[in-house]
């Protein structure tokens, strides 16, 4: 009896040293590699930008680990990422966020795209003590709330169509006067009143401003107080879904300006598939271009656009390079901090002044990318330029000629 109970309590130890040996191997398998986590916009209204975006991320992860991984202390570490879909609402993003950290147990977040969905996924992260380096989230409100694990990639929204006016103020026939629409959401308000102030400083006037709701598709009303006033610039604060329908009715209603700037919607291939020659002269603003020429660790601007492409069998987009360039500054915080601790990678974070394919990056005290800057494009020929900093060869297509003369 004896024998048997002694037999049966030896082959229980036996099972439970190897049941805690497969436990030990799946932990050690866990622990040789980075889990990351995003929620992010794969349908509803930001699904373009968040798909993009998204794409960044995949690239960067396929890329690194095709190097081994990221090196951590001396060891190598692979990446996995987890996504959710947000659906591009600000309340699903910060449920998931919150998922991603206490029942995935990811070692880091990637950021979502919006200002708007940004400012809710951030506050959950700073609650954990988890870094958000926000590559497509640049809203001035996002960085007054005393947070410390809160970085940009971009520079402060107040800014984006500041240097767009200085562009067109220095054309001739000079401009004089103004026209701004502004989508009522954090992003656009913020983009457009900062250009109201920057004007005024420009000796511009402006003869009309409105706010439109989300979801508009009718701005008749709107155009046709404004082809009253007759503005030399009319400056378009909205997403591409928003933007589209206004060009094309501003061109039904014979609506002409010497130019029209619009926020990010002309640098989407959509953007000349759906409007044609209608797309040309329409100016954008661009976080970054090829014309910028940045080198920095892993990539230049040239070499970043090459290895995507190379690697993904797709051209490379405005919002790929921002995920990537976003990951690729959290690689180097975390290679440099040497460990995964949040808050040793935060601090490196925000010390660093480094140029990376993307640009420059230094963080103040409110976690502002103040060295940030900002490109413009041009649509010419059915296709994006950059003309400030110009492309080789590119010259600004200004007066816009009327929809008549085109």
């Amino acid at each position: 009896m004896k024998r048997v109970l002694m037999g049966k309590l030896l082959l229980v130890f036996t099972v439970s040293l190897f049941l805690l040996g497969t436990v030990a191997v799946r932990a050690h398998a866990a622990q040789d590699k980075i889990l990351l986590g995003a929620a992010i916009s794969m349908t509803g209204k930001f699904a373009r930008e968040g798909g993009e975006l998204k794409g960044g991320y995949d690239f960067w992860r396929d890329w690194v680990n095709g190097r081994g991984g990221m090196d951590v202390g001396g060891k190598k570490y692979k990446v996995e990422i987890i996504y959710y879909d947000d659906k591009s609402d600000t309340m699903t993003a910060a449920k998931l966020t919150e998922k991603l950290i206490t029942e995935d147990k990811v070692n880091f977040l990637l950021a979502p795209y919006s200002s708007g969905i940004a400012f809710a996924t951030s506050a959950i992260a700073e609650r954990y003590g988890y870094i958000t380096i926000a590559g497509a989230a640049n809203s001035d409100a996002l960085y007054e709330r005393g947070y410390k694990y809160l970085f940009s990639l971009l520079p402060p929204a107040s800014h984006d169509f500041n240097a767009t006016a200085d562009l067109l103020s220095r054309q001739k026939p000079a401009p004089k006067t103004v026209a701004i629409l502004a989508l009522d959401s954090l992003l656009t308000i913020l983009s457009t009143d900062g250009l109201r102030n920057h004007i005024k400083t420009l000796g511009l006037q402006e003869v009309y401003y409105t706010k439109f709701p989300a979801k508009t598709t009718d701005f008749s009303a709107m155009l046709t107080v404004i082809k009253a006033k007759n503005p030399d610039l009319v400056f378009f604060g909205g997403y591409f879904e928003d933007s589209v329908p206004f060009l094309k009715q501003c061109k039904e209603l014979n609506v002409n300006a010497k130019a029209f700037a619009f926020l990010t919607a002309p640098q989407f291939e959509d953007w000349v598939k759906i409007l044609g020659k209608d797309g040309d002269y329409a100016f954008s603003v661009m976080y970054w271009a090829r014309a910028m020429n940045w080198k920095g660790p892993y990539f230049d601007v040239k070499s970043f656009a090459d290895t995507f492409q190379k690697q993904t069998g797709t051209p490379m987009r405005l919002y790929h390079a921002q995920g990537a360039a976003g990951c690729v500054l959290l690689q180097i915080a975390i290679e440099k901090a040497g460990t995964l601790n949040q808050a040793k990678v935060r601090d490196v974070l925000s010390k660093m002044d480094v140029t990376t394919f993307w640009g420059p990056f230094k963080a103040d005290e409110k976690g502002k990318n103040i060295k940030g800057r900002i490109a413009i494009l041009q649509v010419q020929h059915g296709k994006t330029v950059s003309v400030d900093p110009a492309d080789p060869g590119a010259k600004v297509w200004y007066p816009t000629p009327p929809w008549d003369k085109r």
